[in-house]
């Protein structure tokens, strides 16, 4: 299960990302994510939120890679993930950054990466 949401006032993107997804749940998150961050102008920030989350599957890391690929490439100002207690899938997540050219910061709850990115304006 997945959540995409733009914030047009703070220009931020917002995606949450639930248990567990496999290939095609992945590539609609990812679309969601694509056109939802299109919306916003650039210099936006987003903050990921995987502490509910759990790996994916060998499939569905192309997805996952697609997305990263999209926030560095449309300027990202500052990205922010979640992690919570989702360690391992933090580690995925980071490796598959890498092969992009994205790895953003880490936080442990929602609320500290809205006080991080609040704090830079």
């Amino acid at each position: 299960m997945y959540t995409v949401k733009a914030d047009f006032k703070k220009n931020r993107l917002y995606v949450t990302l639930n248990g567990f997804m496999a290939l095609k749940e992945m590539k609609e998150c990812t679309d969601k994510t694509i056109e939802e961050g299109k919306k916003l102008k650039r210099g936006y920030d987003v903050i990921t939120d995987i502490s509910s989350f759990n790996a994916v599957g060998p499939e569905a890391q192309e997805e996952v890679k697609r997305g990263q690929a999209f926030f560095k490439e449309s300027g990202v100002r500052h990205a922010i993930r979640v992690l919570g207690n989702a360690a391992i899938t933090n580690i995925q997540f980071n490796r598959l950054g890498k092969a992009v050219g994205y790895v953003p910061e880490t936080v442990a709850t929602v609320a500290d990466a809205e006080k991080i990115l609040d704090a830079q304006k």
